[in-house]
């Protein structure tokens, strides 16, 4: 099974989410990656790359485009309804459910911390956290 994590810019959530989903599930065998719909860096936050460190979280991969190939065969979990739109309007056959909806059912938006303070990458993280905690791979 492969998961790739899904945000606007790919350096925020979606490498949090990566790196804590590889750390929580390093041996069930599922690949987790993430990627962006509007990818314009080559790095990840410097606050999410903090978090990472600090719970000695593995890396994540380097911000990617979502591309036709990442939706074939993957099952694309994204952080807000307007994200899980705009894949469906791009991707019409992917497999694509937010992270609220795969973890517990529910409909919720990850909060973006994106040009918010060291508090607001916090809160994203705990969110993701608590979402992925529930996967029953």
């Amino acid at each position: 099974m492969k998961i790739i994590f899904v945000c606007t810019g790919n350096t925020c959530r979606s490498p949090l989410a990566e790196s804590y989903a590889k750390t929580q599930f390093r041996n069930e065998g599922t690949a987790f990656e993430s990627r962006g719909l509007m990818v314009f860096a080559d790095g990840i936050s410097p606050l999410s790359k903090r978090i990472i460190e600090r719970e000695g979280l593995e890396e994540p991969s380097s911000p990617r485009q979502l591309m036709g190939e990442d939706t074939e065969e993957a099952l694309l979990l994204v952080m807000t309804k307007a994200h899980k739109r705009a894949v469906k309007d791009q991707f019409p056959s992917s497999d694509v459910r937010m992270i609220s909806e795969f973890s517990e059912g529910t409909v919720e938006d990850v909060i973006d911390p994106y040009g918010g303070s060291e508090a607001d990458y916090e809160r994203a993280f705990r969110q993701l956290k608590q979402f992925i905690d529930k996967f029953r791979l």
